[in-house]
């Protein structure tokens, strides 16, 4: 299946550069808004935006950066992501502003909209979905699920899924046990699937964890949720 393709200038944020892919087929379309890994907006994330264009989807994959401050290498990367892992309200305001630059799109159906993030872009998609975004599912893959700001019950008004690596040293146990907690507490409507014998990244083909069958069994359980 073909799609379309063409960089989008953020509103909010005119240092931003993401990419948007659009599907075969007549708009509106459902979309998804992507967040990358911390190593930012790449090969990777675009290959991942363009499978979920070929399934018929409008597909934002965000530039959480800005084009100034694209990662060279690893240790840049660490050092980048850490401004807005280590500031969770510099984070919400980014998704957010990513999300507003996707609902302006006049060929996305904006009652369905979802978030898929993979690690930092898993926490960026949780924190969007705290805000209370207006999102119709939100999924995060080996994201980060600690957070500054835990929800209150009613703050979260979308359906998530959390797709974590058990004995993950980037999301270690006590992160898992809060995010539970606190979507218990908040009543909120989410699913954790916590996944043996993987490594944070196994959805990565750039990563020494990348484990293709998994991430064949992963791409099904994202689509089946977002169709549900």
């Amino acid at each position: 299946m073909s799609y379309k393709r063409k960089v989008l200038k953020a509103h909010l944020q005119n240092d931003l550069e993401h990419i948007f892919m659009l599907p075969e087929g007549k708009p509106p379309f459902p979309a998804v808004l992507l967040f990358h890994e911390y190593t930012g907006l790449n090969s990777v994330t675009i290959s991942h935006a363009r499978k979920l264009a070929e399934e018929g989807y409008a597909v934002l994959a965000a530039d959480f950066y800005g084009i100034s401050n694209r990662p060279a290498n690893i240790e840049q990367a660490s050092t980048t992501h850490r401004i807005y892992r280590n500031d969770r309200n510099l984070m919400r305001t980014r998704a957010e502003a990513c999300l507003q630059a996707l609902a302006d799109q006049p060929e996305v159906d904006v009652s369905r909209i979802n978030a898929l993030g993979f690690s930092f872009g898993g926490g960026a998609t949780l924190e969007l979905a705290r805000t209370g975004a207006k999102l119709n599912k939100a999924i995060s893959v080996y994201g980060y699920l600690d957070t500054s700001r835990p929800v209150k019950q009613g703050d979260i008004k979308c359906p998530l899924l959390a797709l974590h690596v058990l004995d993950d040293p980037v999301v270690p146990k006590e992160h898992t046990e809060s995010f539970k907690l606190e979507m218990s507490e908040a009543d909120v409507e989410y699913e954790i699937i916590e996944i043996q014998n993987a490594r944070h990244g196994f959805a990565n083909p750039d990563d020494d964890g990348f484990d293709e069958k998994l991430t064949e069994w992963m791409w099904e359980k994202v689509l089946r949720y977002f169709d549900q």
